[in-house]
Parts: structure tokens; sequence; C-alpha cells
């Protein structure tokens, strides 16, 4: 006997999410997606009206999983520093969300993504911005490095996905030593607990 499995909207938007990453928000098709989910269109029309609707859910699970889960996992973290740290880790080791932000970013004049990246967007510079505040710099500065933070964080992924199979500099951690070193001018709860 062959069991079927049933799919959910969830199966739908992580294979679109995929498709985004890889191939961009315009590639993601009801045929397509249902070759690759091995189903028919019956099981996409289950779910959803329309492509427009998958497309919307599945920017709705990104944002959860790859910003509202990540900004409560790290924002916990007393440490400005370590906060900083483990939100690299967790954002620039991510090689699922990670290439998916930077495809998302790039198509963000698009109609249905675009509402969506500038929400993302807003929230994660928001976070960026209550990090270097609680570094001690003030709200210009603290809102100049969050940018250059979050545009380093989308910018690494364009330039790996460059170099994919080139010669890599280092380990990760190396890497996300030096962006928090550079990011917070050295700075450290202990240096700071020090100076006052």
């Amino acid at each position: 006997m062959t069991s079927v499995t049933r799919l959910g909207i969830e199966d739908w938007s992580k294979a679109a999410l995929q498709v985004i990453a890889s191939e961009g928000v315009e590639q993601v098709t009801v045929e397509g997606l249902g070759r690759r989910l091995g189903v028919t269109k019956g099981s996409f029309y289950w779910h959803f009206a329309n492509r427009e609707a998958l497309v919307t859910a599945a920017l709705d699970l990104w944002e959860q999983r790859a910003t509202m889960d990540v900004i409560e996992e790290v924002g916990a973290i007393v440490d400005p520093v370590a906060r900083l740290r483990a939100l690299f880790t967790a954002s620039v080791g991510d090689v699922v969300d990670g290439p998916l932000d930077a495809a998302l970013v790039a198509t963000f004049d698009d109609g249905i993504v675009g509402t969506v990246v500038r929400r993302v967007t807003g929230r994660r510079l928001q976070f960026l911005e209550r990090v270097f505040a609680d570094l001690d710099f003030t709200p210009p500065e603290a809102r100049t490095r969050a940018r250059v933070a979050y545009s380093t964080y989308v910018g690494h992924f364009h330039v790996t996905r460059m170099l994919e199979g080139g010669e890599r500099d280092g380990s990760l951690d190396v890497y996300i030593s030096n962006l928090v070193d550079v990011l917070t001018n050295g700075r450290s709860e202990s240096a700071r607990a020090g100076a006052s």
C-alpha cells in the first residue's frame, strides 16, 4: 500500500523560498513547484487562491524564521558584543536563509516582495541599532554601524555566490571575529566595564 503525504502551506512555502534563493522570485510558478514537490496543481489550489497568495505565505514564513525568531534568540544575550557575534554567526553562517535574504533584497522592487523586504529590513536595522547603542555608540553612530553591518551581511552572500568554488581566506569564525572587531572598534563588555 502506498502512503500519500499531504502537503501543507509550509511545504509549499518552503519550496517557493528554495526557488527564490536559487533562481529568483519570478521563477516561482505553480507548475514548477508542483513538479518539484511531486504533486498536481490541485494540491496547490487546496491551500492558495493564486501564486500571489503563495509568495505572500512564503515571505511570511521567511520573515518569522529568519528575522523574528533570530531576533528573539540572540536578543536574550546580555553582552552586546556576544549578541552581535551570535547574530553574525547565525546569519552569515546560514547557507539557507542567507542567500535567500540576498536574493530577496535584490528583488525588493517586486510589488509583493518589496513590502515585506522593507519591513524586515527596518526590523533588522532597529535591532542592530539597539546592539550598537548598548555598546555606547551615539544614536547617529549606532544607526550608521547598523547600516554598515546589514549591508555587509547582504553583500557577503552576493560575493560568496560570485566566488563559488574559489579560494576562501580563513574560517567563518575568523571572518566573523574580524567583522565584529571592526564594527565595534574592538569594544567588549569587559573593556566597557573597566572604563566606567
